[in-house]
């Protein structure tokens, strides 16, 4: 059993139902649900669009309300949830930590809670049980302390799947006891059906084959008084495969027969290809291999991954089995076998051949890149030597010190500028080329595990051409040249942080905004605020200019 299972869904559970009740503003309440509709529909990159440029549109609000900064946590945890959904880990933990920021900075604790569990799901598909079942809890202590019942819920059911994972069953059925206490047996019907579905799939899980059909039943009598249909058909599926345990074939068979016949009246694809699936491997055990081949033909028709070749296998295998039988051959069937046979071959080609020549094409241009930075640093290392000759030169002509030691900070603060401004169009190159990069992961196949792994692989190494020790050198070189720049500074100003210093050095450069954010991977709205900042920690005068301020120190 694992957390999915547990969960009513793991993408929409991830949205702020509770924790940030949406405002009445009805433009945002508009492109709200239309991201909703889309990241339903499994529509990630146009979800992504439209979540992205409403909360551009609040960042840029000034002054920005509460209100506005519950919005942008939302979206935040939204996004984030949309990047886990598509493997994007490290982007998705970014979001995360954005959203529980201004939790902490509006004391938005309900909201904070949902973010903490959201994390814990991220470390969960990353098995790291440790750190998920510890962030669990902190969700549990909050909206215990809220009494959040509906939250606590999902988080005692997360931590279910934790220690069902673990091969702990027995704790894990505690805590998905737990969860079910807190549901409203008069109201919340839905995930009463969930909970007794969970509960059943743990005793089947310890082999308690009665007490998990009672468990089944109950949610299956639920769903159907409620008419929830989809959820109907999964617990049929369930009820089956216990009796199926039990060997008793009959009763499997009849509410096997049930799923199939729900499922065909529902426009549920992926209902459907789940049924279909069990169904074939139920027939197939059961040596009613007619039913099992047409099922299998059903799931390699709806399938057009990989997924479908290994439903075509196992396809042919009941085919032989069932010619045998009859002792005939039905040309026919075997003539669409051979169809499917060719069509999936030539999709797989197809998609190899994509996928070849976009590796190839980034492979190339990852090497271009790396010789092109390489060229470039001899190119100005030549410069620069060339420059400190006659810097040399210049400086033995000079009558005096003063003026000497001028000229040489001069020539040094030319060269910081110049390598700077180096530093900020390769961070820009790089930047664009792994958000194109996103764009096309975001398109793919979320099965097509293969060629996404590839992708990110290629996004980690152009994150790694700019993480690298580019910025550190610059440190260094800067520090070099203004040695007692940071010292003094920190001496007016204790209360200036780490970045604000970094924005400080790139400002006494005469750096403009935009290349400041190509540098600092951020926005230019986050680099104009945190000048502004700065200007308050300073106290300075609208009139006066800042580069001119740092320039003293």
């Amino acid at each position: 059993m694992n957390i999915k299972r547990l969960s009513v869904t793991l993408l929409l559970s991830c949205l702020f139902t509770h924790g940030f009740p949406l405002n009445t503003d009805t433009v945002f309440q508009v492109k709200w649900k239309t991201g909703l509709a889309f990241l339903e529909k499994g529509n990630h990159a146009q979800a992504l669009d439209i979540f992205n440029s409403q909360r551009l549109e609040l960042e840029a609000k000034t002054p920005k309300t509460p209100a506005d900064q519950e919005k942008i946590a939302k979206l935040d945890n939204v996004i984030g949830a949309i990047y886990e959904e598509t493997g994007l880990w490290n982007d998705a933990m970014a979001m995360y930590m954005s959203s529980l920021r201004i939790c902490d900075e509006t004391n938005n604790q309900a909201g904070k809670a949902k973010v903490f569990n959201n994390i814990g799901k991220l470390y969960y598909t990353r098995n790291d049980l440790k750190k998920a079942e510890e962030l669990f809890n902190q969700a549990i202590e909050i909206n215990t302390r809220l009494n959040i019942r509906a939250e606590l819920f999902n988080n005692y059911n997360n931590l279910a799947g934790v220690y069902s994972r673990k091969g702990n069953p027995g704790k894990a059925l505690e805590y998905a006891l737990i969860a079910l206490g807190q549901l409203d047996i008069d109201k919340d019907f839905f995930d009463l059906g969930i909970a007794y579905s969970n509960i059943g799939n743990l005793y089947q899980d310890i082999g308690n084959y009665q007490v998990a059909l009672s468990y089944y039943q109950q949610a299956a009598s639920l769903q159907e008084k409620k008419s929830f249909q989809v959820a109907l058909a999964s617990s049929f599926l369930s009820v089956s495969s216990v009796y199926e345990r039990m060997h008793r074939d009959d009763s499997a068979s009849f509410y096997m027969n049930r799923a199939l016949e729900l499922s065909e009246s529902l426009k549920n694809p992926s209902l459907k290809l789940e049924v279909y699936r069990s169904a074939a491997r139920f027939f197939e055990k059961t040596r009613d291999y007619k039913k099992a081949y047409e099922l299998f033909a059903r799931v390699v028709a709806m399938n057009d991954s990989l997924e479908a070749l290994n439903s075509l296998t196992k396809l042919e295998q009941i085919q032989a089995v069932y010619e045998v039988i009859n002792k005939e051959k039905d040309n026919k069937i075997l003539q669409q076998k051979i169809n499917l046979q060719q069509l999936a071959i030539q999709r797989q080609r197809i998609i190899l051949a994509g996928t070849v020549a976009v590796v190839l094409f980034f492979v190339y241009f990852i090497f271009n890149l790396r010789r092109n930075n390489r060229r470039e640093r001899e190119k100005n290392q030549k410069i620069m030597e060339q420059a400190e000759l006659l810097h040399q030169q210049e400086k033995n002509l000079l009558l005096g010190k003063e003026h000497s030691l001028e000229l040489e900070l001069d020539y040094k603060n030319r060269q910081l500028t110049s390598y700077a401004l180096h530093l900020a169009r390769n961070n820009e190159f790089v930047y664009k080329t792994t958000e194109e990069l996103k764009q096309i992961l975001l398109g793919l196949n979320p099965r097509d595990k293969e060629k996404s792994d590839r992708i990110r692989q290629m996004i980690s190494e152009l994150n790694q051409s700019t993480s690298g020790n580019a910025w550190e050198e610059f440190r260094l070189y800067f520090e070099e040249v203004h040695q007692s720049f940071e010292k003094n500074l920190s001496s007016a100003f204790p209360n200036l942080s780490t970045n604000d210093k970094k924005i400080c050095a790139l400002l006494k450069l005469g750096l403009s905004t935009k290349e400041i954010a190509s540098i600092t991977f951020r926005e230019l709205r986050s680099v104009e605020s945190a000048r502004n900042r700065l200007r308050k920690k300073m106290e300075l005068a609208p009139d006066v200019n800042i580069q001119n301020f740092l320039s003293q120190f």
